[in-house]
């Protein structure tokens, strides 16, 4: 039987008729309350403010905003806790003064270094491997006490987790998963094996993650995001463009899941889409605008995200004074942004 449409059977229609059927038949789908895309490319030039906040951040913002300047804000993983984290120190704000261990770009370093904060105790399933200045590897320990940490868990105003890598290596004896790669020192062929994690894994991990900061802390928001950063490398048997692909799509699901529970005060931040796919329509390179580094997401850019996530965030009085500090970057699509980038990497080249 053919498909009809009202009373007209457009089965039996052709060329012009089938045509104006088909239109008919899309405006009527039912449209209420949807969230539609961009609806034209000029609006990311003419307005990418306009875009990041009608088009992008709905449904992830809180109603109100619920930080102070006083407020700690403890961030732990890849690149934009690390942005925000320098931000606030030099807009004056509060925030990470706890030597936190860099190189936590998975959900299992992650969940490993929270458990010991919160509780003493690891997971039992990370490896914590550092390399020193000199060279030398050696287990990572804190140069701070424990209790500081507990201490800033239980006051702090709030936390940013972002997640980076979905691969990881892991050891095959006992299934615990390196906090970075493995030293070249002690890597065993027959040992240790680099593997793409689940959806699952991934999104038990973020949930034990809340689980445990909320044992110290009950209100404080928490806000998760997914590094925009490609891989650098990948040791599957696939091109590193593609398997970034498929990393991300894995961390993204998985926090997609986590949100969907419905946590209270528990926010998913989209820095990844504001980059990966907002970034795709700019009429300039969202990577690499400024020294040339197809992996650096350009400083603008970088800027945009963060100064939203203050207004989200932050009350007024303290955004306009987070905002009077800030090192304004000029826009890539201008004159001056272009000449600022050329100095820039000329710089960097230099050194």
């Amino acid at each position: 039987m053919s498909p009809r449409v009202g009373s007209v059977n457009i089965g039996s229609l052709q060329g012009r008729d089938a045509l104006r059927v088909k239109e008919l038949w899309s405006r009527s789908w039912h449209k209420a309350d949807a969230n539609f895309f961009v609806p034209d490319r000029r609006l990311f030039d003419r307005d990418f403010e306009r875009v990041i906040r009608e088009y992008i951040l709905p449904g992830h913002c809180p109603a109100e905003p619920l930080l102070g300047a006083k407020d700690l804000v403890i961030t732990l993983g890849s690149c934009f806790a690390r942005e925000l984290r320098t931000f606030l120190t030099d807009a004056g704000l509060a925030a990470t003064r706890l030597r936190i261990p860099e190189g936590l770009n998975n959900t299992f370093a992650m969940l490993d270094f929270v458990s010991w904060c919160v509780t003493g105790s690891e997971t039992g399933q990370g490896f914590r491997y550092d390399r020193l200045r000199s060279g030398e590897i050696r287990e990572w320990a804190p140069e701070d006490e424990r209790a500081r940490f507990a201490a800033a868990f239980a006051d702090a105003g709030a936390f940013v987790f972002t997640a980076g890598l979905a691969e990881v290596w892991q050891d095959r004896e006992t299934g615990g998963v390196f906090w970075r790669g493995v030293p070249k020192e002690m890597f065993d062929e027959d040992r240790h094996v680099f593997r793409l994690t689940t959806v699952e894994e991934n999104a038990e991990n973020l949930a034990r993650t809340i689980d445990l900061v909320r044992r110290l802390n009950a209100d404080a928001p928490i806000v998760i995001t997914l590094s925009p950063v490609p891989l650098e490398a990948t040791f599957r048997n696939i091109s590193c463009l593609t398997a970034d692909s498929v990393s991300k799509s894995v961390l993204r699901v998985a926090v997609d899941q986590v949100m969907s529970e419905r946590r209270r005060d528990v926010f998913y931040w989209p820095s990844f889409e504001i980059v990966r796919w907002a970034g795709a329509h700019l009429s300039w390179p969202a990577y690499g605008f400024d020294d040339d580094k197809p992996r650096h997401v350009d400083r603008y850019l970088v800027g945009r995200i963060i100064d939203a996530f203050v207004e989200a965030f932050y009350v007024p009085e303290d955004v306009a004074r987070m905002r009077s500090r800030q090192t304004t970057v000029k826009a890539p699509d201008t004159l001056a942004g272009r000449l600022e980038a050329v100095r820039t990497r000329r710089r960097k080249r230099a050194r």
